[in-house]
């Protein structure tokens, strides 16, 4: 996937001077053809085919622009560029024309001011320069950008050479449409000899005779900055990364990456055409000297999110040195309230894809974006001429030598399907999950989609990883299949009203966020995970499983509700009222901060400042989601810009029943149709059983999601395939997650309740027992396994209510190896709320529940639980208890980074 840009460059030695310039898309926009260019008259009806061909020259100088220039009008000049491209494409999205050319007109402007321009009119015979040429200052050996604007004062496309000293800067002429004016982009740079004054030439298309207009050029000598960068806390050296604007005001690359591309240069995601964004900034391990343009200069050092930007602007005389130190200071300490960042996926390759960067350096990129924890997946790419697995620099795992001083990499994989399924990122694996790639785009033209991404999310989950959809719903449709079977961890990259649309089904699956690198700078948007105590990627990543998250890229946002936080579940009854706080701190303005619950904004503020927190009582009323957000400029999702944070929810269930949507339903049920017709029609299979499994996953999760609707809008019934249909979807949703093909078979087959009871006999770890006189027994069943501390587990318990009284079940796990008896401080246990359990008893003479458990100490020990039945009676007929062995063991995983603590 080689990134280019969309033109070809031309350097030119003349007297000294290098000159390179951009011409746009070769000699034309797509479909511009010559013969046509009498007809592209500026008409009163709008757009015009001229209108469309004047946007395609606007794309181009622009992305030709931010690919050379390290413009502080980039951003602006991408924003445009793209508003170009949808025009020029007849998209839906379209700024109408008067408000694009208003906004053209601005950014030009803004250009002129910035970089200089020379402006030359065509009256059809001659060309002459408008107005003073502006005096030209290049310090020696650094490019200089100079815009050359053509205006064509005729009602004829104008077929324009343009040349410096003698040499043509294009092959083919450039035009410049009537009544139009072109800009063009023109890099001087190298060494010019003094009292050589280069020549630019302009002239028509087959006329003989040039007009020659002399550039002002003046050749300076550089200024150097010898920058050293130190940490706010603790006055040492630190990386950093480093904006460095000279006296021209665009910013100079310096560093041990200054000449590396894929450090220098990102693509522009936004445009489907291959087009590249010189990168503002370098990054550098504490000390650099940067090389700069005279005259007024800025430096800044930033550090991530949690650190304030230090800079400083320099009056720099030509030739002169100058010492400088930044001290970057904290505004916020996330790891001290157990928040940790990370990117769930970054390739740490160059921008090509297929070759290997040092880990060394991403290890100082890391801790220049102070970005916790990186994970590094490797991926599968084939095609007719090149096949890879990248990146290989280490095997999946910690990279122990560079886990340290409170930072960790993690070696895992990213397993796609580009055709039908979507792509996965596969997070604290053991070893790779096989074969990593399926079906053409991905393993090759040849290849086909076999197998389906859910053997390998089990395999992925068997391992103790986790399974997160990579690119939010993307062009596929399986993340709600995965999420309807139990098999997704967390979203990446999600929008945020399909974040609402999942939560109004009840899902309590929370967001995550990863760069994508090489695609985006490493850390662009990233996700802090709550942890509880010291450090531990184990936890790190159960936090993920547990919802504990929020995913930025920019502002630290922190939500609260009762003493709750994102992937919390709070029970209360319809008439409560909960206290909701929102928290906001960010380096930059913050924009807008709000509240949500089930869609609707119960909170809001916009505001300058860089820290904001809003409080509001809220009516429970019914279940509902919560989340806050915050945005500058627009947009809830992270990946796509700068200024934006969107926590996971926190859930307020009442009577044991989480929030629904009937709307939200029916539209998956609407994507997951159209997607197992996908399948049909598009998939590529060896056999017809294959592609009847891959359609048949669909199908199966469509029609969950209508017995969804059927479970909120009835009654139960209590029938065996009720209850059938019920007990696998909490099968589902256990971890670890039993063998599925046998357990399947078994539930299919049996003919009775205790048919059901005897298959799923061994995943059942209590029992709960209430007698026709509604009296509760609690029995241990099956011994809870070896488990990895720090990570959740999810059985069975089972539920024989003989009474059918309909009350809240709670389990409560104490330590009675203490005097008095406490809660257990080595483990958590709790009944979920979700939908696939409840807390709540249903009436129903037999169902099960799933009771999650989590060991947060080595060793073995008895924690004794006790059954609540009621509304806390003390009544000891509603309460019960039995004991149970648990054993906490460590992951099978390398410790030697143990010592790792922030």
């Amino acid at each position: 996937m080689q990134t280019s840009f969309g033109f070809w460059r031309v350097l030119v030695v003349s007297a000294g001077l290098v000159v390179s310039a951009g011409t746009q898309l070769t000699a034309h926009p797509p479909e511009f053809h010559r013969e046509r260019l009498a007809h592209l008259v500026r008409q009163e009806q709008e757009p015009t085919e001229a209108d469309r061909q004047a946007a395609w020259f606007a794309l181009e100088f622009l992305t030709t622009l931010v690919g050379r220039v390290g413009s502080p009008l980039a951003d602006e000049a991408v924003a445009q560029a793209i508003d170009e491209h949808r025009f020029a494409t007849k998209s839906p999205a379209a700024t109408p024309l008067a408000d694009l050319e208003r906004r053209r007109r601005e950014i030009m402007e803004s250009l002129r001011e910035r970089h200089g321009t020379i402006l030359v009119a065509w009256d059809g015979e001659t060309v002459s320069v408008v107005g003073p040429a502006p005096a030209i200052v290049v310090a020696r050996g650094l490019d200089r950008h100079l815009i050359v604007e053509l205006a064509n004062a005729t009602d004829a496309p104008a077929r324009l050479t343009v040349g410096i000293s003698g040499t043509m800067l294009q092959t083919e002429p450039w035009t410049v449409l009537p009544g139009r004016t072109q800009p063009f982009l023109v890099e001087l740079a190298g060494d010019a000899e003094a009292g050589v004054i280069p020549r630019l030439e302009i002239g028509q298309e087959g006329a003989g005779d040039v007009t020659v207009m002399p550039l002002g050029l003046r050749v300076v000598e550089p200024a150097r900055v010898r920058l050293r960068v130190v940490d706010g806390d603790t006055h040492q050296p630190v990386a950093a990364r480093i904006l460095a604007a000279g006296g021209d005001g665009a910013s100079r690359h310096a560093g041990p990456f200054a000449g590396d591309p894929t450090f220098t240069a990102k693509p522009i995601l936004e445009l489907p055409l291959p087009r590249l964004r010189r990168l503002p900034f370098f990054y550098c391990d504490g000390s650099a000297e940067i090389v700069l343009p005279p005259g007024e200069c800025r430096v800044e050092a930033e550090r991530g999110y949690e650190h304030a930007v230090a800079g400083e602007t320099l009056s720099l005389a030509p030739g002169e040195s100058r010492d400088l130190t930044l001290t970057v200071p904290r505004i916020f300490d996330a790891a001290a309230e157990g928040w940790i960042s990370g990117d769930t996926h970054v390739h740490w390759v160059t921008n090509a894809w297929n070759v290997d960067l040092p880990l060394e350096a991403l290890g100082l990129v890391q801790r220049a974006e102070d970005l916790r924890v990186v994970n590094n997946l490797t991926l599968f790419h084939r095609t007719a001429r090149d096949a890879f697995v990248k990146p290989s620099q280490a095997p999946v795992g910690p990279v122990i030598a560079l886990c340290r001083d409170g930072y960790h990499l993690e070696m895992a994989e990213e397993y796609r399907n580009e055709n039908l399924y979507g792509h996965l990122c596969f997070l604290n694996l053991r070893w790779l999950v096989m074969p990593i790639g399926t079906g053409p785009g991905i393993a090759g033209d040849d290849s086909i989609d076999w197998p389906h991404n859910r053997p390998a999310i089990e395999e992925a989950r068997g391992q103790g990883g986790i399974s997160i959809e990579a690119h939010g719903t993307g062009g596929n449709h399986e993340p709600p299949v995965n999420v309807i079977h139990g098999l997704t961890d967390s979203f990446d990259q999600l929008a945020a009203d399909d974040y609402e649309r999942f939560l109004d089904c009840g899902f309590q699956v929370p967001l995550t966020n990863g760069s994508d690198h090489p695609a985006r700078v490493t850390g662009a948007a990233r996700a802090y995970v709550q942890l509880d105590g010291a450090f531990d990627y184990e936890k790190w990543i159960d936090g993920i499983r547990r919802g504990r998250t929020f995913t930025t890229s920019g502002p630290l946002l922190f939500l609260d509700v009762d003493g709750h936080t994102p992937g919390d579940t709070v029970s209360r009854d319809p008439g409560d009222r909960v206290t909701v706080r929102a928290r906001a701190v960010s380096r930059h303005p913050l924009g807008t901060v709000q509240v949500v619950s089930n869609g609707v904004i119960i909170k809001e503020e916009t505001t300058e400042e860089t820290t904001a927190e809003l409080t509001v009582e809220l009516p429970v009323g019914e279940s509902r989601w919560i989340v806050a957000r915050a945005s500058r400029g627009g947009g809830w999702n992270a990946i796509e810009r700068t200024g934006i944070a969107h926590t996971s929810a926190v859930h307020v269930v009442v009577d044991g029943r989480v929030t629904f949507r009937r709307a939200a339903v029916d539209d998956w049920i609407m994507r997951m149709r159209a997607h197992a017709r996908d399948i049909e029609r598009r998939g590529r299979f060896a056999t017809a059983e294959q592609r009847h499994e891959a359609i048949g996953y669909v199908n199966e999760a469509a029609r969950r999601y209508e017995r969804l609707i059927i479970r909120r809008s009835t009654p139960p019934a209590g029938t065996l395939d009720e209850t059938r249909d019920d007990l696998l979807l909490a099968v589902d949703h256990l971890t670890p997650r039993p063998e599925g093909a046998a357990l399947r078979a078994g539930l299919a087959a049996a003919d009775s309740a205790a048919g059901l009871s005897a298959v799923v006999q061994p995943l059942v770890v209590l029992n709960v027992d209430v007698n026709p006189e509604s009296r509760v027994k609690l029995i241990a069943a099956s011994p809870l396994p070896d488990l990895v501390v720090e990570r959740t587990y999810r059985f069975l318990l089972e539920v024989r209510n003989h009474a059918r009284i309909r009350a809240p079940l709670r389990l409560i796990a104490t330590d009675r190896s203490t005097t008095p008896p406490r809660a257990a401080p080595f483990c958590a246990v709790r009944i979920v709320d979700s939908i696939a359990s409840s807390s709540f008893l249903s009436g129903q003479e037999l169902e099960w529940k799933i009771v999650e458990v989590r060991c947060t100490a080595m060793g073995l020990r008895e924690v004794h639980i006790e059954a609540d039945v009621g509304q806390g009676t003390q009544d000891l007929g509603f309460r019960s208890a039995a004991d149970l062995l648990m054993k906490g063991v460590p992951a099978r995983r390398s410790t030697a980074y143990e010592g790792n603590q922030l």
